[in-house]
């Protein structure tokens, strides 16, 4: 299975001594460089061989500048060498060194050479350096990412560039990314790491973990076995370390270079797969490749359509890629017969071009590796086959310099030293500026220290309580409020006001809803809509309650039934009773309603409050405590609450009131309102309308005639002292009928409604305030006090949220990363002199 884990890495580092001697694969004078182009990002300085000048781009610090007429130099290169007696080798085959004609070269322009070797070599370090800090993570540093698709040879390239033999397997053979840095030194050798910048879960570690695997290595074949058990390690980290030494691996060798390697890019997976892994791996070469300071080494196989590749298309797709892309072809030896022709149309750049162009490499095969050959046999193998084998053979000198492994592994320590010397200081800049950032953010982040934790704690729950005492009593609104549902920025008093508010309405709705018509009378719909408009002139009861109607004819029938032994005229008190209870009885469930909802207001306001109080410290379980606590409170009060209110609500089922002077001016007001509708239905509305509209001073549309009766009449009344006559006054002369009595009923239930409906309107919301609403503020502070307030309680309620501990854990992680790589950047400064 491959490593789900992207940032486990396998890295190896061998030291191998410098080669005294050229190789054949070099013996090719190479044309002069290209031109560079203005869009690269990267400088271009050419692999420096036999009789070629070395131009070196001005625009670094750290690079040679040579003088205005520099000789040409002349530079060993390794060939088939004796390999030292630590290496454990097969004796040579007889070769040893290649005479080369050296052109002549002043003595004193070789330790300029030897300086500009020394300090790309310094940049290398200062790279390798940086990444050993795990501050890779936070910044985008300069690297060589291989990546291809699946068994396109990335490990025999690997192989050939630094002479190391890696684990082989069918299928995916390398399942994790393996970091490589290679060196020189005056005797080989080769050290492995076990590497770790995640935990479990994919979060970064606050330090990165990195320990030798193993001893020491001092033979080549020692590698591959090594390789295998550390690659087991990073795929299992269930596993007891100690089984496999130690918990991560890096390595180096011949030439100057440090790059990563990827797993192959899989296009499917046999029987048993998990498909999962195609998805994984092609994330993984993308988070490595996206990032704009990522050089990328593209492996193409000759033995398989490019097409087909799906490496090449996700680098070649993207046209910035292709400016930062080094192409090598693999398998070279493999192409079928007539084919090669489109492989050398690559190479040159006529097809798939690539800014830094394209190389070729050709490996040893499953026979050469199976019989021992040894890395300087393989290379003059390669070598050989470039030089004597067509299309290779034929090609033009420019081309040619772009064959071999040698040659590749040169090109890319240029590439990534010119660009590590052109993002230094860029890299310097933004370590500084982040390094500030996060130590001022670490400033406020302190963590708290009280010698006194129990007195913290009872001033943080005195607080809470004086906080809401204040909201009980009214505190003023926010001036914009963004939640109409938030009762903090509207206040909870206004909130539950509005509460009371919709409750008097509900119950007003209740009214009895009497007709003072009969029901068997038919009328016309405008005559009925005018009687219903005067009904609702002083009261809007009318028609919009949820009680019944009931008509004058009905009330009537009603009140003869209800007789008993009752003298002629009168009617049990019975009759009055039901109507009102009619109503009264639909009182007591929406006095709960609006109990319930003054709960919820008050209970989620409280939560809002306890949550502003107390919301850092719920790690520690005070937040939690002094909800409970006050949930507690509200269930104690809520059981009071209700019970009186149960009280009004039972008191309102018997009629009674002492309000006799309301009682009474509402019944006469009724009463006339009543008559004067039902006079109406009786076919007197020409008299009611006179009435009506009848004004002192003019006629205003009346008959002229009933104006001027009309205004006889209340004069001569006034002349006889009835001072406070009006003109509806009148209406009580005109003839009563039989259902006078019913009138009187309908009046007197009315009267009664509108006296105890505007008492139990102010009562039930008057004693939900004063036996909950205040009641929890009374014994909320006595309630909290019963609560764990002992020292070693109270230290663990002061708890750091887990967010804030985690947060400095990791910036103070960063830190120390980012402090690391300054000391590590000033230190290479102050060597260079800069």
């Amino acid at each position: 299975m491959l490593s789900n884990r992207a940032e486990r890495r396998i890295s190896f580092r061998s030291i191998s001594p410098p080669s005294r001697a050229l190789s054949p694969d070099r013996a090719e004078t190479p044309p002069s460089p290209p031109s560079r182009r203005a869009s690269s990002p990267y400088s271009f300085v050419p692999a420096v061989t036999r009789d070629v000048p070395v131009p070196l781009p001005p625009s670094s610090p750290f690079q040679y500048r040579p003088d205005s007429q520099p000789p040409t130099p002349i530079l060993p290169v390794p060939v088939e060498l004796t390999p030292p007696a630590v290496l454990g080798d097969a004796p040579s085959t007889g070769k040893a060194f290649v005479p080369i004609r050296r052109a002549p070269q002043p003595a004193p322009q070789e330790p300029r050479m030897g300086d500009y070797f020394k300090r790309r070599r310094d940049l290398l370090d200062i790279l390798k350096d940086l990444h050993s800090t795990g501050i890779q993570n936070e910044l985008d540093l300069p690297q060589i990412v291989v990546i291809g698709s699946q068994s396109v040879g990335k490990s025999s390239l690997i192989e050939s560039m630094s002479g190391l033999t890696l684990p082989r397997d069918t299928g995916t053979c390398t399942r994790c990314p393996m970091e490589c840095r290679l060196q020189y030194a005056e005797t080989w050798s080769c050290k492995i790491f076990l590497r770790f910048h995640v935990d479990a879960t994919g979060a970064p570690l606050a330090h990165m973990r990195e320990m030798p695997f193993g001893p020491t290595l001092f033979n080549t074949e020692d590698v591959e076995r090594m390789l295998r058990r550390a690659q087991r390690a990073i795929l299992r980290p269930n596993l007891d370390p100690s089984m496999f030494w130690t918990t991560r691996i890096y390595t180096s060798s011949v030439p100057d270079l440090y790059f990563y390697d990827l797993p192959g890019i899989i296009a499917n997976v046999g029987d048993g797969g998990n498909e999962a892994d195609i998805r994984l791996v092609e994330d993984l070469a993308k988070s490595y490749i996206k990032k704009p300071n990522c050089i990328v080494l593209l492996v193409i196989s000759c033995e398989t359509d490019f097409e087909n590749q799906g490496a090449g298309r996700l680098v070649l797709k993207d046209p910035s890629l292709r400016q930062r892309t080094v192409g090598v072809l693999t398998k070279v030896d493999r192409i079928e017969f007539g084919a090669a022709s489109k492989w050398v149309r690559i190479l040159r750049g006529e097809d798939n071009p690539l800014l830094h162009g394209w190389y070729c490499v050709k490996q040893p095969d499953l026979v050469q590796m199976q019989e021992g050959l040894s890395w300087e046999e393989a290379r003059a193998a390669e070598a050989e086959f470039f030089t004597t084998v067509s299309p290779w053979a034929d090609l033009e000198r420019a081309h040619r310099a772009r064959l071999g492994s040698g040659k590749l592994a040169d090109r890319l320590g240029v590439i990534l030293s010119d660009l590590v010397s052109e993002e230094l200081p860029g890299i310097r800049r933004t370590v500084a500026a982040e390094l500030q950032s996060i130590v001022a953010r670490l400033r406020t982040m302190v963590p708290p220290r009280f010698e006194d934790p129990r007195r913290v704690v009872i001033t943080l729950l005195r607080d809470f309580t004086k906080t809401v005492s204040k909201h009980v009593e009214g505190v003023p609104p926010s001036v914009s409020r963004s939640d109409p549902a938030d009762t903090i920025s509207t206040g909870l008093i206004h909130s539950l006001n509005l509460a009371f508010e919709r409750f008097r309405e509900r119950v007003h709705e209740t009214a009895p809803q009497f007709r003072p018509w009969s029901r068997r009378k038919s009328f016309d719909h405008s005559l009925e809509e005018d009687m219903l408009d005067s009904a609702r002139e002083d009261d809007d009861a009318v028609g919009l309650g949820i009680t019944n109607s009931l008509y004058v004819d009905e009330v009537m029938d009603l009140a003869k039934r209800s007789r008993t032994r009752e003298l002629p005229g009168n009617y049990p008190f019975s009759v009055k009773e039901n109507l009102i209870i009619e109503s009264v009885r639909q009182w007591g469930p929406l006095a709960m309603e609006c109990f319930e909802e003054v709960q919820e207001i008050v209970s989620q306001h409280l939560d809002r409050l306890i949550d502003q109080h107390f919301q850092k410290f719920a790690p520690g379980g005070l937040r939690d405590e002094v909800r409970s606590i006050t949930q507690q409170q509200i269930r104690e009060c809520a059981v009071a609450a209700m019970g009186k209110i149960e009280g009004l609500y039972r008191s309102e089922r018997c009629p009674y009131t002492q309000n006799e002077h309301y009682f009474f001016a509402y019944r006469n007001k009724m009463l006339q309102r009543y008559k004067l509708i039902h006079q109406q239905s009786l076919g007197r509305s020409h008299l009611i309308t006179a009435m009506r509209a009848y004004k002192p001073t003019e006629c205003n549309g009346m008959d002229e005639q009933q104006w001027e009766y009309l205004n006889d009449a209340i004069n001569a009344l006034q002349d006889f002292g009835i001072i406070t006559i009006k003109a509806e006054d009148f209406s009580k002369l005109l003839p009563e009928d039989d259902l006078t009595p019913a009138l009187e009923i309908m009046a007197e239930v009315r009267a009664y409604f509108q006296v105890a409906y505007k008492r139990f309107g102010d009562n039930v919301p008057k004693q939900i305030d004063a036996d909950f609403v205040r009641g929890i503020d009374a014994g909320l502070d006595i309630a909290l006090m019963t609560m764990d307030l002992s020292k070693d309680k109270c230290v663990e309620y002061l708890q750091e949220p887990a967010t804030i501990v985690t947060e400095r854990r990791e910036l103070s992680g960063k830190k120390e990363r980012l402090q690391a790589a300054q000391q590590k950047l000033s230190r290479f400064y102050d060597e260079q002199g800069l």
